[in-house]
């Protein structure tokens, strides 16, 4: 069977399934040894494939999608289920899947848009519909370069996090693409939100190595107002609005781990509280 290797995040990965979404990571070197094996598999019953979660193991079903099992931080199985197209399968592989691979390794997850804004690399969180990938669109039309979107992974060294870049694209709901006249771009629709859609953003150069985090911003609505969090408020608002499947931490066992990984980054990274109002004309402004 034919396999695509690709080097991202830190890590190598041979697959079964061609991801176009990762093309730019994409590589033709051959090594002995890989970090993380995707294998697809035939389909079957779906009483076959119960699910799972545990710190070694955690096994779901998508609905008309496919059946996964991600297995100790080294593999990711996938059961297709009959008459799925493979665009849905990708999605929650590099989603669900991939969020859950990384957990079980040990790996920092946040839920973030990253762009570099004038040699400064900077993550945007919020919870659901707080706007980071439209302040993301925005700082991008205005020359930044976008680093990362949805799930970022955090390197943490002895002096720095940094963030590895990700698959080039950016989810928008139609409201936001409209605003930043982007409607007429290039677009696919999202397979569960009719109103959502996922842009392309072609890099200007091929990704690098993990750039080093140089701020994060956590969104809230308000008067326009930015103020730094430091110590314990910044290490609990940074899990409660950042955590990447908060749901998964203690059933995959992590934790205390995520706990320390989180004090370890606000203890490298400057954290800070950025409000402002929904109206789209301060969009600009915010920019």
């Amino acid at each position: 069977m034919t396999r695509w290797l690709y080097h991202y995040a830190g890590l190598w990965v041979s697959s079964e399934l061609e991801l176009p979404e990762w093309a730019a990571f994409e590589t033709p070197a051959t090594i002995e040894q890989v970090d993380v094996v995707f294998t697809l598999t035939e389909a079957g019953p779906l009483e076959n494939f119960p699910t799972a979660i545990g710190p070694q193991e955690y096994s779901f079903t998508i609905r008309e999608t496919a059946h996964y099992r991600v297995l100790d931080g080294r593999e990711i199985i996938i059961v297709p289920l009959p008459e799925t197209g493979e665009r849905e399968i990708r999605l929650f592989l590099l989603g669900t899947a991939w969020g859950a691979l990384c957990y079980q390794r040990g790996l920092l997850a946040l839920h973030a848009s990253v762009v570099k804004v004038d040699g400064r690399t900077l993550a945007f969180s919020g919870h659901s519909g707080a706007g980071k990938s439209t302040l993301a669109a925005s700082l991008v039309q205005r020359g930044g370069e976008l680093i990362s979107d949805d799930l970022c992974c955090i390197q943490l060294t002895e002096t720095e996090a940094r963030v590895y870049p990700s698959a080039p694209r950016l989810k928008l709901w139609r409201s936001a693409l409209e605003r930043l006249g982007l409607e007429d771009a290039s677009l696919v629709q999202d397979h569960f939100r009719i109103d959502k859609y996922h842009l392309t953003h072609e890099p200007a150069q091929a990704p690098s190595e993990a750039l080093k985090l140089d701020g994060i911003y956590l969104l809230e609505w308000g008067e326009p107002q930015q103020s730094r969090l430091r110590g314990q408020p910044a290490v609990s608002r940074l899990i409660s609005t950042a955590t990447y499947h908060p749901e998964l931490i203690e059933p995959l066992g992590c934790t205390s781990a995520h706990w320390e990984r989180c004090l370890r980054l606000v203890q490298l990274t400057p954290v800070w509280e950025l409000r402002r109002p929904k109206d789209w004309a301060e969009l600009n402004f915010l920019a």
